[in-house]
């Protein structure tokens, strides 16, 4: 959800037509369209932890999370697994579920307390093939995803850890947290763990803890408890 889209108001208070008004792919739907997504849409709490959708097995819908965050993972060597994406409020994932018969490329795992709105494939099939338009939006969230993909994939092979710590934050603050022009910067809260940080750069917890800590000092960034100021001559930019 970009910049202009937020609102104030937390997406899970919102009725189910104002959320979807501010929420990509459906902020250009008509009001037929959104009273049909509001119809058969299902909302869902899920606790910390939980697998919502699993690598390997077919999408069931196009999930929008509306509170709390979710983590998209792939398996890697060794038994650890590395997070390829972060969602927050207004973010959506599943979206592979417009195409009829694939599956899961990833394991959707709620790293918090959730709230969740999902709009079965079936539906979400028969209106993008109603709508060039809505095609279009969700082919840019495809994009997106694996723009993201790439950049993980890029990060690991050509950045050091400091380098890929930076990028991740950079684009967590700018999607989720908002700008602090009196901090000349960002607030992103709540932070994900050093755990998790860690396994989003594809590093060890103690590198990434040591990280954190020598560009604290350097004066980059500022952390207190679950929130983090980042340095606008931190951040990297837009198309990083």
């Amino acid at each position: 959800m970009t910049d202009a889209k937020r609102t104030a108001i937390p997406l899970e208070r919102l009725p189910v037509d104002q959320m979807l008004r501010v929420v990509e792919p459906f902020c250009a739907c008509t009001e037929a369209q959104l009273e049909r997504v509001t119809r058969d849409l299902v909302r869902a709490r899920r606790p910390a932890r939980t697998v919502i959708q699993r690598e390997g097995l077919p999408n069931d819908g196009l999930y929008v999370v509306l509170r709390g965050r979710v983590n998209l993972l792939r398996a890697a060597e060794g038994g650890r697994d590395l997070i390829l994406a972060s969602l927050g409020p207004g973010e959506v994932f599943g979206e592979g579920c417009v195409v009829e018969g694939t599956m899961s490329t990833t394991t959707a795992t709620s790293a918090t307390a959730v709230e969740l709105a999902r709009v079965p494939s079936e539906l979400m099939r028969e209106m993008i093939r109603q709508d060039a338009a809505l095609a279009m939006r969700v082919m840019q969230i495809l994009a997106r995803r694996l723009s993201d993909v790439e950049s993980v994939a890029s990060g690991l092979a050509l950045c050091d850890v400091e380098e890929r710590l930076r990028r991740t934050l950079s684009q967590l603050a700018r999607r989720q947290g908002r700008p602090e022009p009196a901090a000349e910067g960002w607030i992103l809260a709540p932070v994900p763990t050093q755990s998790e940080l860690a396994r989003m750069v594809g590093s060890c917890r103690e590198t990434v803890s040591r990280t954190l800590s020598a560009l604290a000092r350097e004066g980059h960034l500022s952390a207190s408890g679950r929130r983090m100021i980042l340095k606008e001559s931190f951040m990297t930019p837009m198309s990083a």
